[in-house]
């Protein structure tokens, strides 16, 4: 790779985590919950962590739009190993059940507290349990059920 191929991917990679800065941002508004960037949590590192082994052991399940090129990567914690770009985010919806299913703790829970992380080009949804959304403080409470 020539060094003029290397600064435009750098320049390229960049770009894209600054994309993914701004889509998490939005996001994090829209649901109404904190920004946080991975691994801030070891639940949170442990998610990641599971992506990152899909991507390295090429078991991950990537959408069409996915290519060498840097773009913002899209996973959920109730698909592991699924990565999906910003326009074909409505694959990771989670189905009736798996949305009222805490992604911590596996047990089914309504209200479900959604969060996302961030971590370089990836953004990572989840959605908690009210007790696992008070016990890691991850995820949206509301300040009144957060004591």
């Amino acid at each position: 790779m020539t060094t003029t191929a290397q600064t435009a991917l750098a320049d390229q990679l960049a770009a894209a985590v600054a994309h993914a800065s701004r889509e998490h941002r939005q996001i994090a508004r829209h649901i109404g919950a904190p920004l946080r960037k991975a691994p801030h949590h070891p639940w949170l590192s442990a998610q990641l962590s599971i992506i990152v082994n899909a991507l390295t052991e090429g078991t991950a399940r990537l959408c069409p739009h996915i290519t060498a090129a840097p773009t913002v990567l899209h996973s959920a914690a109730w698909a592991p190993g699924d990565l999906v770009c910003s326009a074909c985010i409505r694959a990771l919806s989670p189905s009736d059940a798996e949305d009222s299913t805490c992604d911590r703790c596996r047990r089914p829970a309504r209200p479900i507290y959604p969060g996302m992380a961030h971590a370089g080009v990836l953004l990572l949804s989840y959605g908690l349990c009210r007790r696992c959304a008070r016990r890691t403080g991850l995820g949206s409470l509301p300040a009144e059920a957060r004591t």
